[in-house]
């Protein structure tokens, strides 16, 4: 099962996503998020920028762009007015208080960085950012820039931010081939299952690279819609014994080519002899 997983570009990418998750609330905090500070970062590196050009630089999509804007003008950190020549524009740029916020949160971001890079040498670290790069779909002026040799000080050139838009690829993918029955999570759980039917719900949790927490809620969910059945130990009380049902068994080989596919493209941009050092390559990167 291990190996089947480590085969899995999604959910090495989801993995390592969710190290960044956890390393940010470390070093950085809950008060700006990863994004908040891609949109702020953008505008300390380029004031006065209109709205669609900044949520491009941070990879965001419209809707996201404007309800994030939005919140951060609300709190003071950013500043908005229309375009003078073209009043559908709208023109950003940091308050005082949103260039302070900048600069009490690089310190943090530069260590979330530093320790995402932690367990590759220098020359994985080079090769990992320019893979990610590839797999983000970034412009290839873009990837030259992020493999250079200048400090990852900015958005573009954070790994942290790499493997937020490849994650956010992938889940665009996964809405395209797989749909929304099944999430990439929760087809873990039950690929996990087929592999070790029986296995109690910690170890199908960490199979699935899923906290004590986040597996609690799935597998009620799951339980639920009748995918999988579960039981108490006979032999400790304490421990959930789980096993996919017939409908589980059924919705998992039905979402199989699915998500064969997903992984097939999110690899795509990389050349085939590419493949297996950008999966181990990730693969050390979520083991923090």
């Amino acid at each position: 099962m291990a190996s089947r997983l480590q085969q899995s570009p999604g959910h090495l990418i989801r993995v390592a996503q969710q190290v960044h998750t956890r390393l940010w609330s470390e070093h950085v905090g809950a008060d700006l998020t990863a994004p908040q500070f891609a949109v702020l970062l953008t505008l300390a590196l380029e004031p006065g920028a209109d709205q669609r050009t900044v949520g491009e630089r941070a990879s965001l999509d419209k809707a996201t762009m404007a309800e994030m804007v939005a919140r951060l003008v609300r709190r003071g950190l950013v500043l908005r007015r229309r375009d003078p020549a073209d009043g559908r524009r709208k023109l950003l740029a940091l308050s005082q208080n949103g260039a302070q916020a900048v600069r009490e949160a690089t310190g943090g971001v530069v260590r979330v960085q530093r320790t995402l890079f932690e367990p590759l040498s220098p020359d994985e670290q080079i090769e990992i950012v320019r893979v990610m790069a590839k797999i983000a779909r970034l412009e290839p002026a873009a990837v030259a820039a992020l493999t250079d040799a200048r400090p990852l000080l900015d958005a573009q050139r954070a790994i942290g931010y790499l493997i937020r838009v490849a994650q956010q690829v992938h889940t665009k993918l996964w809405s395209e081939k797989v749909g929304a029955d099944l999430t990439a999570p929760q087809y873990a759980v039950l690929d996990a299952l087929e592999a070790e039917p029986g296995a109690d719900q910690r170890t199908v949790g960490e199979l699935a690279s899923l906290d004590k927490a986040t597996m609690a809620e799935m597998v009620s969910r799951l339980v639920r819609r009748g995918l999988v059945l579960r039981r108490r130990d006979p032999s400790d009380g304490r421990r959930n014994l789980l096993s996919l049902s017939p409908a589980g068994q059924e919705l998992l080989h039905r979402s199989a080519a699915g998500v064969r596919e997903v992984q097939e493209m999110l690899l795509s941009p990389l050349e085939p002899e590419e493949h297996a050092s950008a999966l181990a390559l990730l693969a050390k990167t979520g083991r923090l």
